[in-house]
């Protein structure tokens, strides 16, 4: 929605148009690194966002059976518990995946992973599109 804002310089008006539905956007990598086994991320303060778009892209896998579970967590403040509000299970190989839009309820979400097989490595990245 366009509304106007009505400037006043020197006795003279002017009208400018003003979008009221701008969404400041900013992009964040949650986490990117080589991993061998299960862990995941410090707290993430995501507080000015109201959604995220998120990216899981792997670019290096090796083992013998390698597996990949990726989960986006958020922390409740009251009790420290987390959440998963997105996920990505049984990667085997490389390449992108994304998972659903993120409605942001939480203050702090987290990155947790989930490795498996025989000496299993991956190298990730979980990059997000957060919107205000």
């Amino acid at each position: 929605m366009l509304k106007l804002v009505k400037l006043i310089i020197s006795g003279t008006e002017i009208a400018l148009p003003v979008d009221t539905q701008y969404r400041r956007k900013e992009s964040l990598t949650l986490f990117s690194g080589t991993v061998t086994s299960s862990g995941n991320t410090a707290d993430i303060d995501v507080s000015p966002f109201s959604a995220m778009e998120l990216e899981i892209k792997v670019t290096g896998v090796s083992g013998t059976d390698p597996s990949l579970s990726v989960y986006i967590e958020g922390k409740f403040a009251a009790t420290g518990d987390y959440k998963p509000i997105a996920s990505v299970e049984n990667i085997t190989s490389t390449g992108v995946w994304y998972p659903p839009t993120v409605q942001l309820a939480f203050k702090t979400i987290r990155v947790r992973w989930v490795v498996g097989g025989t000496s299993p490595s991956f190298t990730f990245t979980v990059a997000g599109e957060a919107i205000v």
